[in-house]
């Protein structure tokens, strides 16, 4: 009886058992989802990434959405000028200009398509090759320096641009008169520093609004 007793105690009660299981991982571990707290916790930081993520991505693009709605928003102030005050009606003076950005030289009218013209130029037998055409302003192709000399803003200027052996000058007139702006001329100079073949010179015009294909 003493024998019966003991092995008695040495088995542990049912309650026991099912403690013991569930503090184990119970009946999880069998259905191949065992770790129940560890899954879960990995559920949440998956979770938590994907949504990191998502709220970066769309915070970049509603930023992108805002600057673009604020830079194509009228003010609702009235305009400070009316919408003809660039006419040569207008303004006859100040209708014909150097107004052209990112060209050594040119012209245009401050109209909606405007007529523009401007310069280019290459030198012969300085390089091997194709000659490199100039005509828009670029950091690495190797002119200057170059700059007005005087500019009224209105009816005259000079300016000099050094290319390599070449030197030009360009100088431009206007003056009022008739109901496009007035009447206008400009002439360019060229004066080789050194003996060469030849150097050929290109005027351009073109009407309508500059283009990424086309910044003449």
């Amino acid at each position: 009886m003493a024998r019966g007793e003991r092995r008695r105690r040495a088995v542990p009660a049912e309650g026991v058992r099912t403690v013991e299981r569930a503090a184990r991982g119970g009946p999880g571990r069998r259905d191949g989802r065992g770790g129940g707290p560890r899954s879960t916790a990995g559920g949440v930081a998956l979770a938590v990434v994907v949504l990191s993520l998502a709220l970066g991505m769309s915070g970049r693009w509603v930023l992108a959405w805002h600057r673009a709605r604020r830079a194509v928003t009228l003010h609702s102030a009235p305009p400070v000028l009316p919408a003809d005050s660039s006419s040569p009606a207008v303004a006859p003076d100040l209708f014909w200009g150097t107004y052209r950005p990112h060209v050594y030289f040119g012209m245009k009218t401050r109209s909606p398509k405007p007529l523009l013209t401007g310069l280019m130029w290459a030198q012969q037998g300085t390089t091997q090759g194709t000659p490199k055409l100039r005509h828009t302003c670029e950091q690495g192709d190797g002119v200057g320096p170059y700059g007005w000399e005087f500019h009224d803003g209105l009816s005259f200027g000079r300016q000099h641009i050094q290319d390599g052996a070449l030197k030009l000058t360009t100088e431009f007139v206007k003056r009022p008169g008739g109901q496009h702006g007035g009447d206008w001329s400009w002439r360019v100079t060229v004066e080789p520093q050194v003996r060469a073949s030849g150097h050929p010179f290109l005027t351009t015009m073109s009407s309508g609004p500059p283009t990424q294909d086309c910044p003449c």
